[in-house]
């Protein structure tokens, strides 16, 4: 145990820094319930750091997942009103259909629903196409407005 002594008011002070350190020198003073309850505390804020951390991930999660759908919608919705969904090849219209119907689907459960399923990476690709079509329409409307 590193201990610190120092003199406040004509009083000596021991100063103990980590819990560890803490609980050592509690037990070897007697005070096992003290030790016991300290253990407990730091049990209890680990579980809620833990916590913490898994819920403010899965927001992150969501949030991104949310940004990716609203991309994907802008987009859809350029081509649509641009050239059509009739004129996107089969596999490209039907990713795109499915997304305007299911804002809140997952690339995997979009992946899952079409005729011929295919994987999160295959919707996903497909939405990069997607996204540089309206990318392409994107470029030619603002060189339309100069």
């Amino acid at each position: 145990v590193n201990a610190k002594i120092f003199i406040r008011k004509n009083m000596y002070i021991v100063y103990i820094k980590g819990s560890e350190s803490i609980e050592d020198t509690l037990t070897f003073m007697g005070a096992q319930q003290c030790t016991i309850e300290l253990m407990n505390v730091k049990i209890f804020k680990d579980v809620r750091n833990k916590a913490n951390r898994i819920a403010n991930c899965d927001s992150a999660n969501i949030d991104k997942v949310i940004n990716a759908a609203l991309k994907q919608i802008e987009d859809i919705k350029i081509i649509e009103s641009k050239i059509g969904l009739e004129n996107l090849s089969d596999e490209l219209r039907e990713i795109a259909e499915l997304r305007l119907e299911n804002t809140d689907m997952s690339l995997q459960e979009i992946g899952n629903s079409l005729k011929i399923p295919i994987s999160r990476s295959g919707v996903n690709h497909r939405f990069k196409k997607l996204a540089k079509i309206a990318d392409e329409i994107r470029g030619e409307m603002k060189n339309e407005k100069q």
